[in-house]
C-alpha cells in the first residue's frame, strides 16, 4: 500500500461535490481538518455541509486536497423599515395581530385601523404599518443550552476553556458560582453549550469510553495523540474490539503502524518494533497486536497512540479514559 492510501485511511475518504448553484465557494481540505472545523470556519452547520456534499454520508473521512462545496448562507431578516409615523413590519411565520401588537407596545385596534383591516387574518410576507407612538418592546428569547461536564487540565484557564467550547468565560464562571478566575487541575466544571452547537458537534457522535491505554508508561501529548514511553518489546494491546484496516510501514515518521476501526472511532498504534496483526484481521479488546519499538526521530522506545472519529476529527484519548 503506498503513502497516498495510508493518508486516505488515516484522515479522509472521498467526498462528492455539490452543484455550483448552491455553493458560495469551495474549500480545499487540509491535513487534520474535519467537518466540524470546516463548518466552524465558514459558520455553517455540519448538516448543511452534508446536504451540499451528499457523498459525505457514505464515507468516513475527508481527503487532503479535496474540494468541498460550502453552501450559501440563508438571507438574514432585515430590520423593519421606518416611515413617518409608522414602522413597516413584514409578517413572519407564526405571527398574529396580538403577538405583533404586544411586540411593538400598541393595541390590535390601532394596527387594524392603520392598515384598514376588517378581520384578524394576516398572511406571511404581508407588510403592516405599525404606529410609532410607543417604543418597540424587545424580547430576548432564552437560548436552550446543554451542560457538558469538563475536567480541568494542566495549563487550562477560564478563557481557554471558554474559547475551546465557543462560550463566554463569564457565563462559565456564573454557572459554576466561582468567586474568582482561579481553577485547579482535576476540578469539574459545567460548560453551558448552546443546544444547536451541541447537536452539530456532539449529538451524532457515538460515545467513546476507554478502560485502559494500549501500553503502560510515561505519557505526554504528541501532535494529534499520545506518546507513551515504555520498554522496547513491551506488548501493545488493542483498546477495543475492531477490524484492522492498515498494518505496514509506508510512513517513515510513523515506522510500523497499525490502524483499527472500532464502533464509533479509529485507533492508531505507531513506532512498533513488530506488527502482530494484518489488514482484515478481527481483534478483541485487550488482544496483543504489536510490540513497542523505537521512535524514529527520538531514538528511544515509545508508542504513538492516536484516536479519531469517523469524520477524521482528532480525539484526545485522555478525555475518554476511565479513572
Amino acid at each position: 500500500m503506498n503513502l497516498l492510501m495510508v493518508l486516505i485511511l488515516g484522515i479522509s475518504f472521498l467526498l462528492g461535490e455539490a452543484s455550483a448553484k448552491t455553493c458560495r465557494t469551495y474549500h480545499k481540505v487540509k491535513a487534520g481538518e474535519s467537518l466540524w472545523t470546516i463548518s466552524k470556519k465558514y459558520r455553517v452547520s455540519i448538516r448543511d455541509l452534508k446536504r451540499a456534499n451528499p457523498s459525505v454520508k457514505r464515507q468516513k473521512f475527508l481527503r487532503v486536497g479535496q474540494r468541498l462545496c460550502i453552501p450559501k448562507k440563508k438571507k438574514l431578516k432585515t430590520k423593519p423599515k421606518r416611515t413617518k409615523g409608522y414602522v413597516i413590519y413584514r409578517v413572519r411565520k407564526g405571527d398574529t395581530l396580538e403577538k405583533i401588537a404586544k411586540r411593538f407596545g400598541v393595541s390590535v385596534r390601532e394596527i387594524k385601523r392603520a392598515n384598514g383591516l376588517r378581520g384578524d387574518i394576516i398572511r406571511v410576507g404581508q407588510k403592516l404599518k405599525i404606529p410609532k407612538k410607543a417604543k418597540r418592546r424587545t424580547y430576548r428569547a432564552k437560548k436552550e443550552v446543554v451542560y457538558i461536564t469538563y475536567r480541568v487540565r494542566r495549563g487550562d484557564s477560564l478563557r481557554k476553556i471558554a474559547k475551546r467550547f465557543g462560550v463566554s468565560w463569564k457565563e462559565i464562571k456564573r454557572v459554576n458560582r466561582l468567586k474568582s478566575d482561579l481553577i485547579r487541575v482535576g476540578q469539574k466544571l459545567k460548560i453551558p453549550v448552546p443546544k444547536k452547537s451541541f447537536m452539530n458537534r456532539y449529538a451524532e457522535r457515538p460515545k467513546v469510553r476507554l478502560s485502559f491505554l494500549p501500553v503502560n508508561g510515561k505519557i505526554r501529548r504528541s501532535g494529534n495523540g499520545l506518546e507513551i514511553i515504555a520498554p522496547c518489546g513491551e506488548k501493545v494491546k488493542a483498546v477495543a474490539k475492531g477490524k484492522v484496516i492498515y498494518s505496514g510501514d509506508d510512513l517513515p515518521s510513523y515506522g510500523n503502524m497499525i490502524m483499527i476501526e472500532h464502533k464509533g472511532f479509529i485507533s492508531v498504534y505507531a513506532y512498533n518494533m513488530q506488527n502482530l496483526v494484518e489488514r482484515g484481521d478481527l481483534v478483541d479488546k485487550g488482544e496483543v497486536i504489536a510490540k513497542v519499538g523505537i521512535k524514529p526521530s527520538l531514538g528511544r522506545c515509545a508508542l504513538l497512540f492516536e484516536m479519531r472519529y469517523p469524520d477524521g476529527s482528532v480525539i484526545n484519548p485522555l478525555s475518554f479514559l476511565k479513572k
